[in-house]
């Protein structure tokens, strides 16, 4: 190394070969590899942006434009043709043909409200209005949502509506029609009316029990009553024993339950006014094929004497001969579980 700081080293031939400092080359390669993309960007003798000229670039604009734009269409084109062979009244595979189909059958679910939030199957009923307020909202807000200008529980335009009868069922129904049914042929000033906070604010709450909406199923016909009675100890009363009508109970999931739980009142097509022991919809309200205004019959379902702080299991049985009752794990079939504690405290703030 020279006292300049320059390292210089022999070559085969016995000539020095000048090595410059580190730094330098440093220097020296960042400076080319700069001038480099500087060129490459833009190159004044070869009149190149980008490696490309002008007139590359408008040809290489050109063709993905009209790329793109074909594209669009034949994305467009095929959305057009699936909309248009694909019915949006009639799912193209229903019933045993579905996804629903488990062994050759369809295993109608059944779902409740309120439901405060969809991770939970608690429900309390604390003492103060605000809470309650915000329990029984979500079952405010089902029954007045409006989903595509169609509301879950209520009908406002009587135009496509028919009265349904046992002579007159909803499958003999026009494909645009429905049956005459709404939340105001059960509730109208009983103790679950919306006046009432749905009995919430009394402490005899009331939770909203309806099938999940299978399209074109249909109750089984044959004998479901010896079986209600044997398993819950309910006599259906003559006067609704239909072959093909279902019918909701509820009870304690165990004994201890069983115990506490109280009496229920039930409020359905059957008994508006309220009866102990079961609820009742009847079959000529099925199928459900989707109809404009269409409602699905439910049950209410009234604790009216649960104790204070004490939570209760609650199991609701859908009974029909072709409705299989199952509650494992998180598996429902023809059933729907809760608990449910009536507090005499205020609900905690958040």
């Amino acid at each position: 190394m020279t006292s300049t700081g320059i390292e210089q080293s022999s070559g085969r031939d016995g000539d020095a070969e000048v090595k410059m400092p580190i730094m330098h080359r440093i220097k020296t390669r960042s400076v080319n590899l700069l001038k480099s993309s500087m060129i490459f960007l833009f190159n004044k003798e070869q009149q190149t942006i980008c490696g490309n000229t002008s007139n590359s670039w408008i040809k290489i604009s050109l063709y993905y434009f009209i790329f793109y734009i074909c594209s669009g269409l034949y994305y467009c084109g095929i959305i057009a043709v699936f909309g248009a062979i694909v019915s949006r009244q009639t799912p193209t595979y229903t019933n045993l043909q579905s996804r629903m189909s488990d062994g050759g059958k369809i295993y109608p679910g059944m779902g409740y409200r309120p439901m405060p939030t969809i991770d939970s199957t608690s429900l309390t009923v604390y003492n103060d209005t605000a809470s309650q307020l915000q329990t029984i909202s979500s079952l405010t807000n089902y029954k007045i949502r409006n989903h595509s200008y169609k509301k879950f529980l209520t009908q406002s335009d009587p135009t496509y509506l028919e009265e349904c009868s046992p002579s007159n069922p909803a499958s003999s129904l026009q494909e645009d029609r429905s049956c005459m049914f709404s939340w105001t042929d059960i509730v109208t000033t009983h103790p679950c009316s919306t006046t009432n906070m749905y009995g919430w604010s009394s402490g005899k709450p009331c939770v909203l029990l309806k099938l999940n909406r299978i399209y074109n199923w249909l109750p089984a016909e044959g004998n479901i009553i010896d079986q209600i009675t044997n398993a819950t100890g309910q006599t259906i009363l003559p006067i609704d024993q239909q072959e093909q009508n279902i019918y909701i109970t509820c009870n304690g999931t165990d004994a201890s339950d069983r115990l506490v739980i109280g009496n229920l009142t039930y409020y359905s097509i059957l008994h508006p006014l309220g009866i102990s022991g079961y609820g009742g919809i009847p079959y000529y309200f099925y199928p459900y094929t989707n109809s404009r205004d269409q409602v699905d019959p439910f049950v209410l379902v009234q604790f009216t004497s649960l104790p204070l702080e004490t939570k209760v299991n609650v199991i609701c049985r859908a009974w029909a001969p072709n409705i299989v009752q199952l509650s494992e794990g998180t598996t429902r079939r023809g059933v729907a579980t809760f608990d449910i504690l009536r507090s005499n405290e205020n609900a905690p703030k958040a």
